[in-house]
């Protein structure tokens, strides 16, 4: 019988999801194997964060205050376990960004600093996510979660590509 500690466990097709509870609490757990997933559960626990999950149809993160954050998904086609994860730490570190006063322009900006907020915001979101992933893939304990596959399965063949050319962070 399958230990149920295992966040693989919990979202097999075809298997009634957990509890949201026990699905955010299991990928923070995972997440704290990664020094910088352990960064994101830090800034979880003292900046109070609140993660909610939602049904949606497509993935989808959403970070509509500081100290909120959401993870969409389809229930009747869950996410991969991986999959999970890594939304849940892109959107914690949104949030860091958001903490640390890297806010998006006012609304009123010109077009060009909203597009250079946004690139800035978005690949070092995207480099944060490819370093936890590599973090974690390199892990055995974590080598069935295939985080660098999910990732690229996410569509970022490009930046992963790029982060593992330049070398990881030490």
């Amino acid at each position: 019988m399958a230990q149920t500690t295992d966040l693989n466990d919990f979202l097999q097709p075809g298997q009634p999801l957990p509890p949201d509870s026990i699905m955010i609490a299991k990928a923070l757990e995972i997440l704290e194997h990664s020094p910088h997933g352990q960064q994101l559960t830090n800034f979880v626990e003292k900046k109070d964060i609140t993660i909610k999950i939602v049904g949606t149809a497509q993935p989808v993160t959403y970070l509509p205050e500081k100290k909120l954050v959401y993870v969409g998904f389809n229930r009747n086609n869950a996410v991969s376990p991986s999959r999970f994860i890594l939304m849940l730490a892109g959107i914690l570190r949104e949030a860091q960004q958001e903490a640390a006063g890297i806010k998006h322009p006012d609304l009123k900006a010109p077009l060009s600093e909203h597009k250079k907020a946004s690139m800035a915001k978005h690949e070092d979101k995207v480099w944060y996510i490819c370093t936890v992933a590599t973090e974690l893939n390199n892990q055995s304990a974590f080598s069935g979660y295939k985080f660098l596959d999910e990732l690229r399965k996410m569509g970022h063949n490009e930046s992963l590509d790029l982060y593992i050319k330049q070398g990881q962070p030490k």
